[in-house]
C-alpha cells in the first residue's frame, strides 16, 4: 500500500470514526517555567477540559531557558464531547489548550489510538 493510500485511509478514519467513544493521542507541550504558574498548573488546566484525561507525562529536554517541554499522552472520552470526528475533537482541544495561560505551544503528534 502506497503512502498516498495510507494517508487517504487515515484521513477517512479521522473524519468517519465517530462511533467509538474513546481514543488516545500523543502531543507535545511547551510551557513557560514560572514560579507562580508552572507546569502542574498548566496540566491541571488541561485535565479540567471536558472529556480529557492525561494518562502519561514524559519530560523532555528544555528547548530554551525558562521553558518546560513535555510529551503527553491524552485520553479523550468522546461521550462527554458529543458526536464529532476524532479530527474535530483534536483540533478543538488543541485550540483550547493553546489558549491556556502559560502554554507556549501545544500540538498533536502521530496517529490517534482508538480504545
Amino acid at each position: 500500500m502506497g503512502m498516498k493510500k495510507i494517508m487517504e485511509s487515515f484521513n477517512t478514519f479521522l473524519e468517519e470514526s465517530t462511533e467509538l467513544p474513546d481514543f488516545r493521542f500523543q502531543a507535545a507541550l511547551v510551557n513557560r517555567s514560572e514560579k507562580d504558574r508552572g507546569k502542574e498548573d498548566v496540566l491541571n488546566d488541561i485535565r479540567s477540559l471536558s472529556g480529557v484525561t492525561i494518562v502519561a507525562v514524559r519530560e523532555a529536554e528544555k528547548p530554551k531557558p525558562g521553558e518546560d517541554y513535555s510529551l503527553l499522552s491524552i485520553k479523550v472520552d468522546r461521550y462527554t464531547l458529543g458526536h464529532y470526528s476524532v479530527r474535530t475533537i483534536i483540533n478543538s482541544l488543541t485550540k483550547k489548550i493553546n489558549r491556556i495561560d502559560g502554554v507556549l505551544s501545544f500540538s498533536a503528534k502521530g496517529i490517534p489510538e482508538l480504545m
